[in-house]
């Protein structure tokens, strides 16, 4: 998923003759040969195949380029594409051509998409950051290798360096210690915490993302997103701007359905 193969027409012309000539004859081969227990003629050789269609798809991956990272398409995308793709089967005329048009423009969409600076974990033990090479540097935890390979296909992007424990990352965006990091892009700095004694100093911070609630600590003019947000919300994600900033949360994302978990929230 979100991956575009550029060697896909070279790994198929191998692996597809060798599957339908190769491999599925023997398949079948070994389901006649089940009723009396030697399957294994026709298995065996069927194994062959498969080795070697293996062996050209790791091979045709090791080539430079091979893939090209794709973002989600967003849904304004989704629904022209849909309608241009519509258009073009209902109709018979020479007039159908013209649902290329929406499919077209629903593709390109694909390049106004941009990804997300900063994406918190439900839980906030798992932050990522966007690196000014466009890949994501990750905060780590125990869930994270799940939650890098979703958020960087989602992104069209790739994992990048992990969070220095002190000092600075390489392109100088993000700076932590002991207590946290401050995240530094398009003239917004977002604090990230990792204790919650770094609270009075970091509310100063255009955002705050704090693992335990915090909205009193850094009062109403400092954006927050804490636990009790992250408990209620899900995972958010932060698009900055020198002149805004744009969180969006997994509930807000689904709306208001019935099948969307909410939880009340206790102003702290």
């Amino acid at each position: 998923f979100n991956r575009f193969a550029l060697h896909g027409l070279a790994a198929n012309a191998i692996a597809v003759p060798l599957t339908g000539f190769w491999v599925m004859p023997w398949a079948m081969v070994a389901c006649l040969l089940m009723p009396f227990g030697v399957e294994e003629w026709g298995l065996v050789p069927m194994g062959w195949g498969v080795a070697l269609v293996n062996d050209v798809a790791v091979e045709v991956a090791s080539w430079p380029a091979a893939t090209i990272a794709i973002g989600a398409l967003p849904p304004e995308g989704l629904v022209l594409m849909t309608l241009g793709g519509i258009w073009l089967a209902i109709w018979r005329r020479p007039w159908r051509i013209w649902g290329l048009v929406p499919i077209v423009v629903g593709g390109a969409t694909l390049f106004l998409e941009q990804p997300p600076d900063v994406i918190v974990s439900h839980d906030a033990k798992v932050m990522a950051v966007l690196a000014r090479d466009g890949t994501y540097m990750l905060s780590g935890g125990r869930s994270g290798s799940l939650l890098e390979e979703t958020w960087t296909r989602r992104g069209g992007t790739e994992a990048g360096a992990k969070w220095p424990k002190a000092g600075r990352s390489t392109d100088d965006s993000l700076a932590c210690d002991a207590l946290g990091c401050i995240y530094t892009a398009r003239g917004r700095q977002v604090a990230l915490l990792r204790d919650t004694a770094a609270l009075v100093e970091d509310c100063r911070a255009d955002l705050v993302i704090s693992p335990v609630p915090a909205r009193r600590a850094c009062g109403r003019e400092t954006k927050v997103i804490d636990r009790i947000d992250l408990w209620r919300d899900g995972a958010h994600a932060v698009w900055l701007a020198p002149d805004r900033m744009d969180i969006r949360s997994v509930n807000s994302w689904r709306g208001d359905r019935p099948w969307v978990p909410r939880h009340g929230r206790a102003d702290q």
